[in-house]
C-alpha cells in the first residue's frame, strides 16, 4: 500500500505537527483490542491541538481517513486500512470537572470518566462504568448499559 504520496504525506504532518504521532504502514492488530488487523497506509495519533489541522491536511491532499478510538470492538481486515487512521486515543483523552458538568475530550475513555463522575459526587453515568470504549465511540454509538443510555446525559 505504501508509495512515495504517503511519504510526502507523513513528512508534512510530521512537520506541521511534532507532538502528533505520525507512522507509515502500521500494523492495526496493535491498536484493537481483539488485536487483529493489517496495517493502515498512515496511522496518526493527534494531539487533541492538532486534530482539526491534520484532518484538514489529509483533506488537502485527497486522502481518505477513518476515526477510532481505543480500538474496542473493531474488527480490521489483514488487508489493512486505505489511506489514514486518526486514533483519538492517549493524547486526546483529557477529563475536566466543572460544577455539575464534565468535559472529556473524544479519547477519553468513558470507564474513566465514569469514575471521575463518580470522585465528584455525580450521578447519571453509573451505567458507562463497564463499557470498554471512548467517549466520541460512546456518542457515535449512543453507548448504554443496564438502561442508561449516552443521549439521556450528553449536553
Amino acid at each position: 500500500m505504501l508509495n512515495s504520496k504517503y511519504e510526502k504525506i507523513v513528512s508534512e504532518l510530521e512537520s506541521k505537527f511534532p507532538s502528533s504521532v505520525v507512522l507509515l504502514d502500521e500494523p492495526m492488530k496493535g491498536h484493537t483490542t481483539f488485536k487483529i488487523g493489517g496495517p493502515a497506509d498512515i496511522f496518526i495519533e493527534p494531539t487533541f491541538e492538532d486534530i482539526v489541522g491534520v484532518i484538514e491536511v489529509l483533506k488537502e491532499n485527497g486522502l481518505p481517513f477513518t476515526l477510532i478510538g481505543n480500538g474496542s470492538n473493531l474488527l480490521v481486515s489483514d488487508e489493512g486500512i486505505e489511506g489514514a487512521v486518526i486514533s483519538l486515543g492517549k493524547l486526546s483523552s483529557e477529563i475536566i470537572v466543572k460544577d455539575n458538568v464534565i468535559e472529556a475530550q473524544a479519547g477519553a475513555m468513558l470507564g474513566a470518566v465514569a469514575n471521575a463522575a463518580a470522585k465528584a459526587g455525580l450521578t447519571g453515568l453509573e451505567f458507562a462504568s463497564g463499557i470498554p470504549g471512548t467517549v466520541g465511540g460512546a456518542v457515535f454509538m449512543n453507548a448504554g448499559a443496564y438502561g442508561g443510555e449516552i443521549k439521556d446525559i450528553l449536553e
